[in-house]
């Protein structure tokens, strides 16, 4: 299997700053702790902290490749006065025409059944996300120039008690792209030759912020904004 080396870290760039995120949580935080029965009063709901974290996706792709032999009948169709078929030495008789098949004349063209090998070249490209606790996600996001920062070391180890880095091991996230990326294996085959290349592994930080809320009898919510997509998790 071919590795690359190590992961490439990206960091995407919020699109809302601290006062704006403060506004989606004053405008959503009654309905957080909003029920069928009962509805609290906003004055009642205490914004206790707004936190930025960055929290890991990560990000792989790969291509699978198996180049193996396998048997296979082929049915060839010859002319009506071929009786065999002598290929390498080797006799093959035209097939017997059985029911209603023999009625049908001297017309009819023949046929014969070749038992051969066949060498076939199979391959597979797919990616595969992981959110930062190792669960498979599909990644939301478009990594283009315009959402990655261009310092992405610098912001994470300024904000490293507040990064949240993947749970799942790159070990462990090749393969379960590896086992993605191979097809179940055929009977009857032999002389199976199997490569895996992984192409890319991403580390890619998408700026979170939780909001730490009280409301009535002193209980806790924790409302979660996704500052790239604008949107509330």
């Amino acid at each position: 299997m071919d590795v690359i080396s190590k992961s490439k870290i990206i960091v995407l760039k919020p699109a809302l700053d601290y006062d704006e995120i403060v506004d989606m949580v004053e405008s959503r935080k009654v309905k957080v702790f909003q029920t069928l029965l009962q509805k609290p009063k906003r004055s009642d709901i205490h914004i206790h902290s707004t936190k930025l974290f960055f929290e890991a996706f990560l990000l792989l792709s790969g291509k699978y490749t198996a180049d193996f032999i396998r048997e296979a009948d082929h049915i060839l169709t010859v002319d009506k006065n071929v009786k065999e078929l002598i290929i390498d030495g080797q006799t093959y008789p035209i097939l017997e025409k059985k029911g209603v098949l023999s009625k049908l004349g001297p017309n009819r063209k023949n046929k014969v059944s070749l038992e051969v090998q066949e060498r076939l070249i199979i391959e597979n490209e797919d990616d595969i996300a992981f959110d930062h606790h190792g669960k498979e996600v599909n990644l939301p996001y478009k990594t283009t120039a315009k959402l990655i920062e261009k310092y992405p070391k610098r912001i994470l180890d300024d904000n490293k008690d507040n990064v949240k880095k993947p749970e799942i091991t790159i070990d462990g996230a090749i393969k379960k792209l590896v086992s993605k990326l191979k097809k179940p294996a055929e009977s009857g085959i032999k002389s199976l030759k199997e490569n895996v290349k992984i192409n890319e592994i991403l580390e890619v930080y998408v700026p979170i912020y939780e909001s730490r809320l009280i409301g009535p009898k002193k209980k806790i919510k924790l409302l979660r904004i996704d500052a790239v997509r604008k949107k509330i998790l």
